[in-house]
């Protein structure tokens, strides 16, 4: 009883109250006098110019995210479990941008990456490297910024990969090699099975962040250029505030 009671306060009454509040025209400074409008607030949000390109950009982001922190984590995950000395240190330098402030990060990232005087483009130069745009160009700029968020959040997930690869048994490794199974089996058929559900907590963890990214597009690139990295997140934001 006490935990349904939590529920409907913290979660299935707000959820319900939601439902409600978008089917009337909400006055906040009169909530009773809020009218009926039906399904007028949804079709004026698919009306919207920029809701389904905000959408396009979230799912976007979302997808990149997941293509590039599971398979990296994963890796550095399985290399962490292997080694038998300095892991903690290992796992505390991967870590460490996790803790960092992330506006700071956001602002060290903007002067790397400055098309004109950034360290990036200078060092590509020096390489007779072509350069790259990075954070200006509509075609780089959300790719980029994808990019800076998995590096931030990176060592977040590999210690939780880490701690389930570490909660494997070694006897079961021990057998399948005497069986004669190379590393690709051993880890086909016996690490992924058994970290099945700390893959799961990894993959919605994920998604959740993904889909609610706000501050590293806002402060990098405010949604641009051209709307490139406007996610739906900052469309809300715009709508409510300016």
């Amino acid at each position: 009883l006490p935990t349904l009671i939590w529920y409907w306060f913290f979660s299935y009454r707000p959820i319900i109250q939601a439902f409600r509040l978008s089917v009337v025209r909400y006055r906040i400074l009169d909530p009773a006098a809020s009218k009926f409008v039906g399904l007028d607030n949804f079709s004026t949000l698919f009306e919207h110019p920029l809701f389904w390109i905000s959408v396009q950009n979230t799912l976007t982001w979302a997808v990149l995210a997941f293509l590039l922190m599971i398979p990296i984590s994963m890796g550095i995950a399985v290399c962490l479990a292997n080694i038998r000395r300095g892991r903690n240190l290992y796992q505390g330098l991967i870590f460490l941008p996790v803790v960092v402030s992330l506006v700071a990060v956001i602002l060290m990232f903007r002067m790397l990456m400055d098309s004109e005087v950034g360290q990036f483009n200078q060092i590509l130069r020096s390489l007779h490297l072509p350069e790259s745009k990075w954070l200006a160009s509509t075609s780089s700029a959300l790719p980029t910024a994808v990019g800076i968020g998995v590096w931030k959040s990176l060592g977040f997930y590999v210690v939780i990969l880490t701690a389930g690869l570490m909660g494997i048994t070694q006897e079961l490794y021990d057998a399948a090699l005497v069986d004669g199974a190379n590393e690709w089996h051993r880890f086909w058929r016996i690490t992924l099975p058994l970290i099945g559900h700390t893959l799961v907590l990894v993959t919605v963890l994920l998604a959740i962040g993904a889909l609610q990214e706000f501050t590293l597009p806002y402060i990098l690139t405010n949604g641009g250029p051209g709307n490139a990295t406007y996610l739906y997140n900052l469309l809300i934001y715009s709508e409510a505030f300016t």
